[in-house]
């Protein structure tokens, strides 16, 4: 299974007063981490190579949000020029979890199997509807007419998650590859 390089862990999504903070909303679980962070690496889109690497002179939560004052950004233009950077942490920095939780980039591209063996699919992404987790299955040929599986991430249907040999164990409630 390939790891991702970077995780998203927020996004700057404006300028804060006139002194050159900037605003981010969280991507993580987490936002607690953005106090702790000495520095931030800060992205373009999708690129896998940093725009910069700001060291963090301040932060502080405002409503949903949390605000950065990142050193060398003095002014609302520098500020704004940062306006839809991203912020990414290594897999290394990201926070860990407690036992038997995952990130949701450690599920995508598992494979679903269940307990009688058969093989479903393999996980392409995981919805997250508030109540519980949905995973998304590409099936394999053979197994479905359905264009995905969704699969309820339950204890009574999800037994086992095992990232490190590749699979994810289910057992199938009636219905759901109808």
């Amino acid at each position: 299974m390939k790891e991702a390089n970077w995780i998203v862990v927020g996004e700057i999504v404006s300028t804060q007063g006139n002194r050159g903070e900037v605003k981010i909303i969280p991507e993580t679980e987490f936002p607690e981490r953005f106090f702790a962070m000495e520095s931030v690496r800060l992205f373009e889109g999708n690129s896998q190579e940093p725009y910069g690497i700001f060291a963090v002179e301040g932060s502080r939560m405002h409503k949903e949000a949390v605000v950065l004052k990142l050193e060398g950004i003095d002014s609302i233009t520098e500020a704004e020029r940062l306006r839809k950077m991203l912020i990414k942490v290594s897999v290394d920095e990201l926070m860990p979890l407690p036992p038997d939780r995952y990130y949701i980039f450690q599920i995508i591209g598992l494979e679903c199997e269940t307990t009688t063996g058969e093989k479903l699919g393999v996980i392409t992404d995981v919805l997250q509807t508030g109540a519980n987790d949905v995973y998304v299955i590409k099936p394999y040929a053979g197994v479905t007419k359905l264009k995905e599986i969704l699969i309820p991430v339950i204890p009574q249907v999800v037994l086992e998650i095992n990232p490190e040999d590749g699979y994810v164990l289910v057992e199938l409630l009636d219905g759901l590859l109808d």
